[in-house]
């Protein structure tokens, strides 16, 4: 996307990677930065995640006087773009952040256990632009925005969002398993949406070798968007060792069966 204005209903993929960021010349389709995304909605900007994906903010975000993010969980890949946020740079401003309780820590203080010495020179309290923390629940709203959340399968807890305003809706699911358990309420939770970003870091054979590893395959991410009536499914949360030429081979065996389906690629815009 070459220019950024509020008033459009898009999402920008920033980072697709789970587990660590990669880098090389295998890697350079799908991206190498970890989860990441950008959904302007309603004249809301939001932030889903910050992981290494997000130093490639647009630069006409940092001129905004807020900026929302919505945290799904405070593993390392999920925040560790934070500290180097191009808007956390800047003069002014405030950087609300969302994230439901774990672990006995509210939001600030999952957020400090990895943005402050000594994994961090800087105490969230240090940030230039004014920061503030929410610990949130069922749902809320930011301004015309409304927020539902509901809790996936993974170790330790994930909150999947779904964020709904000037008619369109999007789901976010990263880091959940998608299984005949869960299969049901997560298509209800996502029914109807116009675009659905769904885990689905392994092949099917890699998911019986990982069942308790908190994440899904891309085969049971396409299963949920059909059931689930979404417009479009984008598979997220792509494992670090699968090359470019795994996800195309991948890729395209998924949409011969569902052809609303792809995979997120870095630098990605998809207009609602």
């Amino acid at each position: 996307m070459t220019q950024f204005c509020l008033q459009d209903d898009f999402v920008l993929i920033l980072g697709t990677r789970g587990s660590v960021p990669v880098s090389g010349g295998e890697y350079l389709y799908y991206g190498g930065s970890t989860m990441c995304v950008l959904l302007c909605l309603a004249g809301e900007a939001v932030l889903l995640d910050a992981g290494t994906g997000i130093r490639s903010l647009p630069g006409e975000l940092l001129h905004l006087p807020r900026i929302r993010l919505l945290l799904s969980h405070c593993h390392a890949d999920h925040i560790i773009g934070l500290p180097m946020c191009p808007y956390l740079a800047r003069g002014g401003g405030r950087l609300d952040i969302y994230a439901v309780q774990r672990g006995g820590l509210d939001c600030k203080g999952q957020v400090a256990r990895l943005v402050s010495p000594p994994l961090w020179p800087v105490t969230p309290e240090q940030m230039p632009v004014e920061t503030v923390y929410h610990t949130v629940q069922d749902c809320f709203r930011l301004g015309d925005v409304a927020v539902d959340v509901m809790e996936g399968s993974h170790p330790g807890g994930v909150s999947l969002f779904r964020l709904t305003g000037n008619g369109r809706r999007v789901v976010y699911m990263s880091d959940t398993v998608i299984d005949g358990e869960t299969l049901p309420g997560l298509a209800a939770f996502a029914k109807d949406c116009d675009l659905l970003l769904c885990d689905g870091q392994y092949s099917e054979e890699e998911f019986r070798e990982r069942p308790h590893f908190g994440h899904s395959s891309w085969d049971a991410a396409a299963k949920l968007g059909r059931l689930c009536r979404a417009k479009k499914l984008l598979v997220v949360h792509h494992d670090p060792w699968h090359t470019d030429d795994i996800l195309k081979e991948a890729e395209k065996n998924m949409t011969d069966s569902y052809p609303d389906c792809g995979f997120a690629r870095e630098g990605m815009a998809v207009r609602l």
